[in-house]
């Protein structure tokens, strides 16, 4: 049988079509089973012998002043703005001091006058030329122009106000040019050489530690992560949080040269284990982050050596509160994890683990 030539054309054409489209179809289909999500991996070890926990924590001023003056009048000079750091006895403000001076003259005067008519009635009793009421008279006179002097000497030295300690100024009330009463309030000046950082700590584990102050604390400022700061434990809140149920321990530390350091700042509070908690510490230490929370069940996605896939795996945590947690059944020294980003995976998915190049 012969096949008309018009017909042989379409047949050729349609299989090189057909081709294409099926290796097109392979290709995807390698493509899409070829793709390995990065995800940051971790290989399981035993949770260390020193159990760290960490918390977010608050800075706090240790010593915190508002000052004031003791006497009213017109602010001449304000030499001081906030963040600024000052010494103990340097000036924060200054009156306008004339008035304060002239009762200082007056009040002299009033007393060298007085002083002399003592020192007069005193030789007169000598000789007896004096009643000794006199005498006694010409002596509270003196003592009490004496009295007069010293306030008026007071209020002049307390027209200028200056810092109690060492620190920073954080508040600024008052302006130059301003009348001001005694009281009224003209900046706040905090110790930067002694701050507080305050943590919320879990009722569970408070009940264990409340008497414990040798634990190892590190304070570590948002703004300056990579430079952690000893402190020491100060005193705790025994009254618990009704909305939380923590209780608030307050440690302090010393402010480090060159950085200033504020009330308000976050920070993260690293505390380490005491030697009798660190003999219970057994299992293998996870991330919070490699948790997976269903139900009230607990999981963590477990990378197959060979095939580099995950699997879901139950585990069960010990009771603790902090960004690492101890796993006490469910997991092996050994073993491959992921770390984070595990509400993005699912049963079976091959993953590699991720660099940040």
């Amino acid at each position: 049988m012969n096949i008309p030539p018009l017909l042989i054309v379409p047949v050729l054409v349609s299989l090189p079509s057909l081709f294409l489209v099926g290796c097109g179809s392979n290709e995807v289909a390698v493509a899409e089973e070829e793709y390995v999500r990065p995800v940051k991996l971790i290989e399981l070890k035993a949770a260390e012998s020193r159990l760290v926990r960490r918390y977010p924590a608050t800075i706090k001023a240790a010593t915190s002043r508002k000052l004031s003056f003791s006497v009213g009048g017109l602010v001449v000079d304000l030499p001081v703005s906030e963040a600024q750091r000052v010494k103990e006895g340097e000036v924060i403000a200054r009156l306008e001091g004339r008035t304060f001076q002239n009762q200082v003259d007056s009040a002299r005067a009033q007393y060298e006058n007085a002083e002399d008519e003592y020192q007069r009635a005193v030789r007169l009793s000598r000789e007896n030329a004096i009643a000794k009421s006199a005498l006694e008279q010409r002596k509270v006179q003196r003592d009490v122009a004496k009295a007069q002097l010293d306030s008026a000497e007071k209020s002049l030295s307390d027209s200028i106000l200056r810092s109690p300690m060492t620190g920073v100024i954080t508040s600024v009330f008052a302006s130059t040019l301003q009348n001001i009463g005694p009281g009224e309030p003209v900046a706040t000046v905090i110790s930067n050489e002694t701050l507080q950082a305050s943590v919320n700590y879990p009722a569970n584990l408070m009940v264990q530690s409340v008497n414990r102050t040798d634990r190892k604390a590190l304070v570590m400022l948002d703004v300056e992560p990579d430079h952690p700061i000893e402190a020491k434990f100060k005193e705790a809140n025994l009254e618990a949080d009704t909305e939380t149920q923590t209780f608030e321990l307050t440690y302090t530390f010393d402010s480090p040269d060159g950085l200033l350091i504020l009330p308000g700042m976050s920070a993260t509070m690293e505390l380490s284990s005491t030697d009798a908690e660190s003999s219970k510490i057994s299992g293998v230490a996870i991330p919070l982050t490699s948790v997976l929370s269903e139900a009230s069940q607990t999981f963590v996605w477990v990378v197959d050596p060979e095939t580099k896939a995950v699997s879901k795996r139950e585990v069960r945590i010990k009771d603790e509160v902090g960004e690492e947690l101890i796993v006490i059944e469910g997991l092996k020294v050994g073993e491959t994890i992921a770390a984070a980003g595990v509400s993005y995976l699912s049963e079976g998915m091959k993953v590699r683990p991720w660099t940040s190049q």
